[in-house]
């Protein structure tokens, strides 16, 4: 500890000599430092056995059981639309794209990713949890071959394998096929 000085005429110190008193002993970490903190939080969310991460800086929301109108004539995984406070978005069922889930529901959990006129939705399985992630694969592990070329990249977090999610690219392969 450094001498106490009073800079100001109230014998109170100066705020930098105040906040310069303390000297930590060697090896000492002042703050909020932990190990959880020096690795990137990211939000996942489930899709039956997937676990998909979403890209960092993406606006997301979720909107709990939404009302989806259903268009007729495009692909069963082409579950609609929903009315976002006024805006009208696609949903999209990857469960069934993926052939993973056959039923349908009525009402369901949707996840929104982005804002404006590039916001889609996805029904979920539960909702998004944050993930601290343990270390990257050196190897991918096997994908459906619709998705292999949106996921750069995969996580092992405890038992789980995460992966990283181009919601952007995917999402726009599949408007095309909505499209043609």
């Amino acid at each position: 500890m450094q001498p106490e000085t009073t800079d100001t005429h109230d014998g109170w110190p100066s705020p930098s000599t105040a906040l310069n008193r303390f000297n930590p002993p060697a090896g000492m970490t002042i703050g909020l430092r932990s190990a959880v903190m020096e690795q990137p939080i990211r939000f996942g969310f489930s899709l039956s056995q997937l676990h998909l991460l979403i890209k960092p800086g993406t606006h997301s929301e979720v909107a709990m059981q939404t009302n989806i109108c259903s268009i007729p004539n495009v692909p069963s995984w082409f579950l609609g639309v929903i009315n976002l406070r006024g805006n009208v978005i696609p949903v999209f069922d990857v469960h069934r794209l993926l052939q993973m889930d056959n039923r349908r529901r009525e009402r369901q959990t949707v996840l929104l990713l982005d804002q404006g006129s590039d916001t889609v939705a996805l029904s979920i399985d539960g909702l998004p949890q944050s993930v601290v992630l343990d270390h990257k694969l050196r190897d991918m592990p096997p994908l459906p071959e619709v998705l292999e070329a949106h996921i750069p990249a995969a996580y092992a977090k405890e038992n789980t394998i995460w992966l990283d999610f181009d919601h952007q690219s995917f999402f726009t392969q599949l408007g095309k096929h909505v499209m043609s």
